[in-house]
């Protein structure tokens, strides 16, 4: 089991500026945060930063600090009623990058206290942060002991991950060329990585074809669709041979015939399944390559709940009798604090609705069909490999910009538009509709919930 902590990048950067302020005296803090259990990482999700008050500052220099219990105490007490994992946050000079055994001996009184008072289940953490980019935590359990945080991520317009681990090895001889244009550093970084894919299509198959070359070291793939005949002119690794195949099996076995050691994990069967969710938990950031509106419904969802960076796309041409008259894609860019698909008119609750009931209710969707009330389902649209590759290709440098800000520092858009009859590409920020899900703060980082998502679920 690996442990985490996650921030959205406005909580992170309001908590390095208290800290971090310029004097010499150390300065702490408390996080409230959510939980993300699974099968092999436990993240912490910080939902809220408050800050410790001069006035709760009884002693404080540049090596130590002393806090007033009423502190710690209402901090504490917020954590129990918000039903929070607690964190305590403070600062040391440059030359005491981790914690101290001063540290040790009051963390575990502090932390005893937490677990006695807060109601539910933990874990605890607490972080030391002697510099903007070298954050140093460990989680505190219920017996006393504390296991390393493996890596802190900051999510909004950049994607910064802080490891505490060593990087695995990597052959840059390989990756010369990328080496040359990043550097070492992102490219050991792209090792480390675990990417989802959802969708193993058109689109899907060019996002991992090229995260194989670029040498993520783990991909996790979900689609429940076989490979048909008219898949093969535009999905990679696939063979007319390999039709009536489970589409993300062509992608493990790409992975294996390239050869760069890419670990690749495959679930056949939608994420419409909670069970397939809730894989996508452990990932690092999400390529929404799916066509249906239910499944980037959830997708939504997730990137809000659990702060996973989730980049969804999407081709649409418009042919009558074989004629185009436009060819549109776009690149949306989903995280707390950016705009929903809902919002953007991406997707609707209507047409959610009517694939839900396509999936689970095909008697009742016909019966809405004939009626008029549902329209479009099974639908076969058109598609072309030079456009779902092009808009695969830029999700892929949207990823590659919020891990290096090659775009520029000022960059703000969250999702790219392609006219290709157009010769022309666009971007916007559209801000999150009043009263959505997304625009709830509440929501940012909630994590683990009963149902999960704050939603209901079809059978297993």
């Amino acid at each position: 089991m690996r442990y985490s902590l996650t921030f959205v990048d406005e909580l992170y950067d309001q908590l390095i500026d208290h800290l971090l302020d310029g004097s010499d005296n150390e300065k702490a803090a408390y996080l409230l945060c959510g939980l993300s259990e699974a099968s092999h990482e436990t993240r912490l999700l910080v939902r809220d930063f408050l800050p410790v008050a001069a006035t709760d500052v009884l002693e404080s220099s540049r090596l130590q600090m002393k806090i007033a219990s009423r502190s710690f105490l209402r901090a504490i007490k917020m954590a129990d009623a918000s039903r929070s994992c607690f964190a305590f946050v403070h600062s040391h000079p440059p030359e005491i990058p981790t914690h101290s055994s001063q540290d040790d001996r009051e963390e575990a009184a502090l932390f005893s206290t937490a677990y006695s008072r807060i109601h539910h289940s933990g874990p605890h953490a607490s972080l030391v942060f002697s510099d903007r980019i070298k954050p140093t935590g460990r989680v505190w359990l219920g017996d006393g002991s504390f296991c390393p945080i493996d890596v802190v991520r900051v999510v909004g317009k950049r994607l910064r991950l802080f490891f505490d681990v060593a990087a695995p090895g990597v052959d840059f001889s390989l990756f010369d060329r990328q080496v040359r244009a990043f550097g070492k550093p992102i490219q050991g970084l792209l090792k480390i990585l675990k990417v989802g894919i959802v969708g193993a299509g058109g689109t899907g198959s060019s996002v991992a074809e090229q995260l194989i070359r670029l040498g993520v070291g783990k991909l996790l793939i979900a689609d429940g669709g076989r490979l048909q005949d008219s898949n093969v002119t535009r999905g990679y690794g696939s063979r007319l041979t390999d039709v009536g195949a489970f589409k993300p099996d062509l992608l493990e076995r790409l992975a294996v015939d390239v050869g760069l050691g890419t670990d690749v994990k495959i679930l056949d069967r939608p994420v419409t399944f909670q069970s397939v969710l809730k894989e996508f938990r452990e990932c690092d950031a999400i390529f929404g390559c799916t066509d249906d509106e239910w499944g980037r419904s959830l997708l939504c969802r997730l990137a809000i709940f659990y702060c996973i960076p989730v980049f969804d796309m999407g081709v649409r041409i418009d042919s009558d009798r074989c004629a185009i008259s436009s060819v549109k894609g776009r690149v949306t860019t989903l995280f707390p604090g950016s705009a929903c698909l809902f919002c953007r008119g991406r997707i609707t609750p209507e047409g959610v609705r009517a694939e839900m009931l396509g999936d689970v209710s095909p008697s009742e969707a016909e019966g809405l069909r004939r009626d008029g009330y549902v329209v479009g389902l099974d639908e076969p649209a058109p598609a072309v490999i030079s456009f779902t590759t092009s808009v695969a290709a830029g999700a892929i440098s949207e990823l590659l910009h919020r891990l290096t800000g090659f775009m520029g520092p000022e960059r703000t858009s969250t999702e790219i538009i392609f006219r290709f009859d157009e010769c022309q590409m666009g971007g916007n920020s559209t801000g999150s509709q009043p009263g959505c899900f997304c625009s709830n703060q509440e929501n940012w980082g909630r994590g683990d919930q009963s149902p999960f998502l704050g939603t209901t679920w079809r059978d297993e």
